[in-house]
């Protein structure tokens, strides 16, 4: 589990609200000892931005009572406001704006672009429900979702509808939902994560690291203008993203047990790799199991070309750079992907595919991230 601070409401903009889960959180905070607290919330409609969270976060600091650094706008909060001005001979006007930021020594408050919209089914634990907003806080800190999203979605907002996989689709407003994505219905794009139940089960982490996976698709579709080609570089830069942020925060990664096993992908990886570039391709059943099972396949070949562009002496920070941002905010820019990727890369796609050719699975090991690699480095 992570030990961040709670986060268990999303930041909104202007009107926009979410309905807060029902239930048990587990609040965690590390300090000389884990200090575990149970809150109890009832259903709500809630406000909640970076503005607020900033301003509870310092009166925090300077000893005053906010509540709960959540981003939500309160009476506690409110008052405590209130009474640091106070302290000072001023009177709060009802509008948090540069003044009061200026008193707190707020010099910078993160600025969203798109916004979420949370809508987790309270047949998910409070626990998943907390490690989600745990997990979705550090991504919206490092990748932010670029602007250019907000053409494939209502008032700046991506809705997430979550729910585990032992009742059925829970929304009646998507009826036809299922398995995880960043889906379409035609007036817009959404988060499907539908939990499998027996990941709680097995304690699997990917009911976790699934998140990592969809908020990366969200991120590559802003970059690139939704040009999400070729397949190999959307799902495997997604799949390597996931393993790497859960190396990072769990310190376990499946990756390398996936790449070791031969029925979850097929060798034209290294005969055949243009099969990749699209999913009806590469989504086949093999005589010894299936060509991509888990993007697999795909991770490979995103990892071998890191590997390559290694070779060019470009850091591995920077080779993943490469690959994780720059090759979609290129991809936006050029007529085929096959053009982003050559002004990128500074090598053609078919260059690759013949370097590729000479690998085997034995290199998997080789090719892997550096356990030691942090995201936050890579893109900052």
């Amino acid at each position: 589990m992570l030990y961040n601070k709670l986060k268990m409401l999303v930041t909104m903009r202007g009107l926009s609200f979410i309905e807060a889960t029902k239930g048990q959180i587990v609040v965690k905070k590390i300090q000389l000892n884990i200090i575990t607290i149970f809150l109890v919330l009832t259903a709500q409609l809630a406000f909640a931005d970076n503005r607020t969270r900033a301003v509870q976060e310092r009166l925090l600091e300077l000893g005053f009572t906010p509540g709960i650094a959540d981003g939500i706008w309160g009476k506690k909060t409110e008052t405590a406001l209130q009474e640091f001005l106070s302290a000072k001979g001023l009177t709060f006007d009802g509008k948090v704006d540069s003044n009061e930021l200026e008193l707190l020594g707020i010099r910078k408050v993160r600025e969203e672009k798109i916004f979420l919209k949370l809508n987790i089914d309270n047949s998910l634990p409070q626990a998943w429900a907390s490690e989600f907003n745990d997990i979705l806080e550090i991504l919206r800190d490092v990748l932010p979702i670029d602007e250019n999203f907000n053409r494939y979605v209502r008032n700046s907002t991506l809705e997430v509808y979550a729910w585990s996989s032992k009742v059925k689709n829970p929304f009646s407003a998507k009826p036809n939902m299922g398995g995880a994505c960043i889906c379409g219905d035609g007036y817009g794009r959404y988060m499907v994560l539908e939990i499998n139940q027996n990941e709680f089960k097995d304690n699997s982490l990917h009911r976790y690291s699934v998140i990592v996976h969809e908020y990366f698709h969200a991120y590559q579709i802003g970059l690139s203008n939704d040009r999400m080609n070729p397949k190999w570089l959307v799902e495997g830069g997604a799949k390597v993203m996931e393993e790497m942020f859960v190396q990072q925060y769990y310190r376990k990664n499946s990756l390398a047990g996936d790449l070791k096993q031969s029925a979850l992908w097929s060798d034209d990886v290294f005969k055949s790799p243009n099969l990749y570039e699209k999913y009806e391709t590469s989504s086949k059943e093999t005589s010894i199991g299936w060509m991509d099972m888990n993007y697999a396949g795909s991770a490979f070949m995103t990892l071998a070309l890191v590997n390559e562009l290694q070779k060019k002496n470009i850091s591995e920070e920077k080779a993943f750079e490469l690959v994780f941002r720059s090759f979609w905010t290129e991809n936006a820019k050029q007529s085929s992907w096959k053009s982003a990727f050559e002004k990128t890369f500074n090598m053609t796609v078919e260059t690759f595919y013949s370097r590729l050719a000479k690998y085997r699975r034995s290199d998997a090991r080789k090719i892997l991230p550096s356990n030691s690699l942090k995201i936050q480095n890579i893109f900052n």
